[in-house]
């Protein structure tokens, strides 16, 4: 008699590991972590192009359950189609090869990435420091 309840102890055991399944898709920080790295290229690639511009870039991404990019579409709204057809021939290589955590499901997400161009003096980046000591070379 002993030997079934044993069994069914071991059985009860292996259980809660078996049953943790990957989460349903992937989510917002799962793309942002992998897209990461290849960020300031994606830039680059619009910026190299379209800098006198500015505008909307879109990228929409099919993942598949194995974490691998089944389909991109770069998306460049309000820019002409040549110049949209160069950034996507940079952008896509940047992006195909990312490997995606695994997941029970397909999983489509669109990130979009919007380049605002100022005739502002100075506008953009800037490089700044804040020390209670005060900053070097100020």
């Amino acid at each position: 008699m002993r030997l079934p309840l044993v069994l069914l102890t071991v059985v009860l055991a292996a259980a809660p590991a078996a049953a943790e399944r990957p989460p349903l898709a992937l989510s917002v920080s799962d793309i942002t972590a992998q897209l990461a790295p290849i960020a300031d290229a994606i830039e680059r690639c619009f910026l190299d192009r379209a800098s006198a511009t500015g505008g909307k870039l879109e990228l929409v991404l099919t993942v598949t359950r194995k974490g691998q990019v089944e389909s991109l579409a770069v998306k460049t709204p309000g820019l002409p189609a040549k110049l949209g057809k160069q950034i996507d021939a940079c952008i896509r290589p940047l992006v195909e090869p990312i490997a995606f955590p695994a997941r029970r499901t397909f999983t489509t997400a669109t990130i979009p990435f919007l380049f605002h161009k100022t005739a502002a003096p100075g506008a953009g980046p800037q490089l700044s420091c804040w020390d209670a000591a005060g900053c070097p070379g100020k």
